[in-house]
């Protein structure tokens, strides 16, 4: 049976479908890097099809998630961060403790001026990995979203981190003159 053209092609197939199980994971890599390459040469439309591609592979692909949301950021066009901040949310669903991908997904909102949500997403964020930098975005977002307060406690909470970090003093010391 396996000597004749569709036993062959059979044979070909079944081999093809088992390779994807098995490395799926390396075929998404493979095409996180190829869109690395595309973003290096500031092809981002083609970027961004590479990193959607990889997460149709492994839609647990933080790095390519990450990838696609830089590319969002770069390009700066709505739809674009929609886009991105759906595919982050649809991840979330599943692994709400992604620090990368609440941060990343918290840019897409300040970039579309949804001040609350990256507020929330940065401020999950910073409880997940007790980082100044996310500290201090909470911070900025939450300003923004009318949460002065809020701001200040983690302006402050970022300076307990890294007493000498500097932006969460300079966003302090702002709000002093």
């Amino acid at each position: 049976m396996l000597n004749t053209p569709a036993g062959r092609m059979f044979l070909a197939v079944l081999s093809l479908a088992i390779g994807l199980l098995l490395f799926h994971a390396q075929i998404a890599d493979a095409l996180v890097v190829r869109g690395d390459d595309m973003l290096v040469q500031n092809a981002y439309d083609d970027a961004a099809q590479r990193y959607s591609r990889a997460l149709r592979f492994d839609p647990g692909s933080v790095v390519a998630l990450d990838r696609l949301a830089f590319v969002a950021l770069q390009k700066r066009r709505p739809e674009a961060l929609r886009a991105a901040t759906d595919r982050a949310s649809e991840y979330l669903k599943s692994h709400a403790a992604e620090p990368t991908v609440l941060f990343d997904r918290a840019l897409c909102y300040l970039k579309l001026k949804n001040y609350r949500p990256a507020y929330v997403d940065f401020a999950r964020a910073a409880l997940l990995t007790h980082d100044p930098q996310d500290y201090t975005f909470a911070g900025w977002a939450a300003r923004r979203a009318g949460r002065l307060g809020r701001a200040i406690a983690l302006w402050r909470q970022a300076l307990r981190v890294r007493p000498d970090y500097r932006p969460a003093a300079a966003a302090l010391s702002e709000l002093r003159q």
